[in-house]
């Protein structure tokens, strides 16, 4: 896929959010996430995604925000920075943010772990990284499967979350939750849409597995440096050394009497 290509799937993703089915999964991702970033605390926070999804790191409590997307050329953004990348290589210091949130992007790339090894790579050392992905086992996932049409989203890549936490493993990152949100189905349809809130209650009740988007918290694991233990063949006691072995200084010479 050219970058070109991929510069339209997200700009058309972006549109997307904006309208129905879209909005219903912008709009549970918005009332779900912001008790969940709200736990976490650092100085920099970043949004790998689109305009329309800036939203989602509005409850962060970190001082610094800035979104990073292809799209940014005629967006103005409401007290948050912008970084205007492209998504194979990014921009940033290894070890440089506290938290990444990467929702859905991973779904229109060629090469969706470059992205992910690329977010990984610029979490601090305990750092988080949230993700959200649809998942192929649900509503959406047979919407996917079944669509004539096949548009944003469902030209996109649903990848399946054990994948994605393998991918985390190789990374050296660690789960430290997983939900599943959106267990209604996608209607434009707005009224039959929320006749059928009940499928959220009984979704998180009886069927957790199956909902539309899950959302992925890793951390990032620090390896702690083991320090190498001697092991002395004589008690520190009985050891004597010459009093001038090892005591650095400057060289003593001898003078005429």
């Amino acid at each position: 896929m050219t970058l070109a290509k991929t510069y339209r799937k997200i700009q058309q993703w972006d549109h997307w959010l904006g309208h129905l089915p879209g909005h219903h999964v912008l709009d549970a991702e918005q009332k779900f996430l912001p008790h969940l970033i709200s736990q976490y605390y650092g100085k920099h926070a970043l949004l790998i995604g689109t305009p329309k999804q800036q939203v989602l790191l509005k409850a962060s409590v970190m001082p610094i925000q800035h979104l990073l997307s292809p799209l940014l050329s005629h967006h103005h953004l409401k007290n948050m920075g912008s970084i205007e990348s492209e998504l194979g290589e990014l921009p940033l210091a290894s070890g440089s943010v506290d938290m990444v949130m990467l929702p859905h992007m991973l779904e229109y790339l060629d090469n969706p772990r470059q992205l992910l090894a690329e977010a990984c790579r610029i979490v601090k050392p305990e750092g988080h990284i949230i993700i959200c992905g649809f998942n192929p086992f649900s509503f959406w996932g047979l919407a996917k499967l079944f669509a004539k049409n096949k548009n944003i989203p469902w030209s996109g890549n649903f990848i399946a979350p054990n994948q994605i936490k393998n991918w985390l493993g190789l990374a050296d990152f660690k789960l430290v939750r997983q939900s599943m949100i959106l267990f209604r189905p996608p209607l434009t349809n707005e009224k039959i849409y929320k006749k059928l809130k009940f499928l959220e209650w009984l979704g998180k009740k009886c069927c957790a597995p199956w909902g539309g988007v899950y959302v992925l918290v890793a951390q990032a694991k620090v390896i702690p440096l083991t320090p190498i233990k001697l092991r002395w063949k004589q008690q520190l006691s009985s050891v004597r050394l010459p009093s001038t072995i090892g005591v650095p200084g400057p060289s003593i010479r001898n003078h005429p009497q």
